[in-house]
């Protein structure tokens, strides 16, 4: 990736900071818990150490290894609340329940120069990609979550890729997700995540990643229709500590499964599977003397 585009991206990242690590990690230990939610701060800021090493796109055999530094302001209003979930970027109470939950799902893909894809070159360079609408989480079983508990979340994105600060839309995404979440793993203030993802594209989001057109077509890659439909499947395990009062690390471990996607015929998908890891370490600068009221 040329170093014009790693700063264009990273201004846009920080800017959008607050849900990128959001992403990366099963929960929040830094949240309090009920019986302490009263004491926790109305606002905090913390920072962000966030790496990782990831396929540019599902089906691509070019990796974008990134690393940056990350603000994230936290604030527990009393109907509306951001960053302290490290899964979650905000929430409204609209439903929130012990069953069933709705909140925002935020996913992030960061961008790369068509002249660094082997496959792309001379072609639209891939843009800093946002992703981001409602999410349904049922809970499926009644265990707590010191036992080991079994959620179902529905999510339907929107996407908007980023050349510098304007954006363009690209289409929808809707995926479901089977998480198995542990708190509390080896008697220790660390939480456990293991996810299943499928996800379908429409035809914008597919165009976006796998379409050729006939203007880039050459002898060694023909013009190509992407069509909506089936785009993957994610299988992530995911493991945050909770270090000290202030500090907390998190590492996430993802293989992509891309057998059977729709555009598996397209001169620009090039591998039915890919492996990526993340991490991100984060500290809490500052909190409010004000207190939230839930």
């Amino acid at each position: 990736m040329k170093l014009n585009r790693i700063g264009r991206q990273a201004r846009l990242f920080l800017a959008l900071g607050t849900g990128c690590a959001c992403t990366l990690l099963p929960g929040s230990l830094l949240a309090q818990d009920d019986g302490a939610a009263d004491a926790a701060a109305l606002w905090e800021l913390r920072l962000a150490g966030f790496s990782r090493y990831t396929p540019t796109y599902p089906g691509a055999d070019e990796y974008n290894p990134t690393l940056l530094p990350l603000p994230i302001p936290v604030y527990r209003g009393s109907f509306l609340s951001f960053g302290e979930n490290l899964d979650q970027v905000a929430r409204g109470d609209i439903v929130d329940g012990s069953r069933v939950k709705l909140g925002i799902d935020l996913d992030i893909n960061f961008g790369q120069d068509s002249s660094d894809i082997a496959v792309r070159q001379g072609m639209p360079d891939l843009d800093f990609m946002l992703e981001l609408g409602p999410e349904l989480e049922i809970k499926l079983d009644n265990k707590t979550p010191e036992q080991g508990e079994l959620l179902l979340a529905f999510q339907l994105r929107a996407a908007a890729s980023f050349d510098g600060l304007n954006p363009s839309y690209q289409g929808l995404l809707f995926s479901s997700q089977l998480e198995y979440r542990r708190d509390k793993v080896l008697n220790s203030d660390s939480l456990l995540s293991l996810r299943w993802m499928p996800t379908w594209g429409s035809e914008d989001f597919m165009d976006y990643y796998y379409e050729v057109d006939p203007a880039f077509a050459t002898p060694q890659r023909a013009a190509y229709d992407a069509r909506p439909g089936y785009l993957g499947s994610r299988f992530t395990a995911a493991l945050t500590r909770q270090l000290t009062d202030r500090l907390v690390f998190g590492i996430s471990a993802s293989y992509w499964a891309n057998n059977g996607a729709e555009n598996d015929l397209s001169p620009l998908y090039r591998k039915d599977s890919g492996a990526g890891i993340q991490a991100v370490l984060i500290w809490t600068l500052w909190e409010s003397e004000r207190r939230a009221s839930r």
